[in-house]
């Protein structure tokens, strides 16, 4: 059985970039999932005291069981997990 899908508040802006990315480099991607996207993103941009970490990371994850497949998911997860050495790294 596989994990439940995850975002840990801390990264929840990372996860943003990585889903946004996402989104729009993948050709076949939904026009609606896109709009949705970018409205979260401009919430989140606009609005960051009303949207917490832990709030944008429940809106992501909704987005993300609507529309990233489970073989995508596990892609993006080790983008997540290569951008996060990579932050690492660089501290």
């Amino acid at each position: 059985m596989p994990r439940p899908r995850a975002i840990q508040t801390a990264e929840a802006p990372l996860w943003l970039a990585v889903l946004l990315d996402y989104s729009f480099s993948d050709k076949s991607a939904q026009r609606a999932a896109q709009l949705d996207l970018v409205g979260i993103a401009h919430d989140a941009a606009a609005y960051p005291d009303d949207i917490p970490h832990w709030r944008l990371a429940e809106l992501l994850l909704a987005w993300a069981g609507r529309y990233v497949s489970a073989r995508d998911w596990q892609r993006l997860q080790a983008k997540i997990r290569q951008r996060r050495r990579q932050s690492e790294a660089a501290c």
